[in-house]
């Protein structure tokens, strides 16, 4: 059974550790446990961010809103998954989107001050908080790099890579065909036949206003 060191230790900012040190990162540091029930919202849009949170167990739901669209990306994650430590710094300090609880969810987390001192104990921790933050500054460059034809699937796939992680194990995209035409500057029938050729390719699934994205490596391949 995985101990709870491990865990700590497979974290994305934690990789490489060793026990020594989680064993000295939890003596020091103020670490808290919260849990949460189905439906319960960890994390909104905008609040400041105070924390690095980490999803230890559980599955939760984070809903990106795309402003004036009727539109929302909803991206499903589980362990492993990191809250907050993008916006640690820089000009919006706020959560950019709501993380709600889809299963029970245990949540740890310590406080913006413990983290950096955490960063100045070693040069490992360091070196992961720069590789998590380089990765998601290459994410935008590379899909506008990538997806160029401008039609619709190469549109979504741009909205895609930059709004989700690539460690996320499930997306959906929330809007009906009038929004998402509106949103995708195309015609309500233009959509409608490549959302149907979409799901027969088996790439998407539609219904109800809700696009599921059946392989994320598949739609963006």
């Amino acid at each position: 059974m995985t101990t709870m060191y491990e865990m700590i230790m497979d974290l994305p900012l934690f990789k490489g550790v060793s026990k020594e040190q989680v064993s000295s990162f939890l003596e020091k540091t103020n670490v808290n446990f919260e849990n949460f029930e189905p439906g319960m919202k960890i994390v909104s849009k905008g609040e400041e961010v105070k924390t690095v949170k980490f999803v230890m167990s559980g599955e939760v739901c984070a809903s990106h809103v795309l402003v004036g669209s009727n539109i929302s990306v909803e991206e499903y994650c589980s362990y492993g998954r990191v809250l907050g430590a993008d916006r640690l710094y820089g000009m919006s300090t706020g959560y950019s989107c709501d993380v709600i609880a889809m299963t029970r969810t245990s949540i740890m987390e310590f406080s913006k001050d413990q983290y950096v001192k955490l960063l100045n104990s070693d040069s490992i921790y360091l070196l992961n908080f720069f590789n998590f933050l380089s990765r998601r500054a290459q994410r935008p460059v590379e899909a506008l790099e990538e997806f160029t034809t401008g039609d619709i699937r190469s549109r979504l796939c741009v909205l895609l890579s930059v709004l989700t992680d690539p460690d996320s194990i499930g997306i959906q995209i929330k809007g009906t065909i009038a929004n998402l035409a509106k949103y995708l500057s195309v015609d309500q029938k233009s959509m409608a036949e490549w959302i149907n050729t979409a799901e027969m390719q088996g790439l998407i699934a539609y219904s109800d206003g809700f696009m599921r994205i059946k392989s994320k490596i598949a739609f963006l391949s």
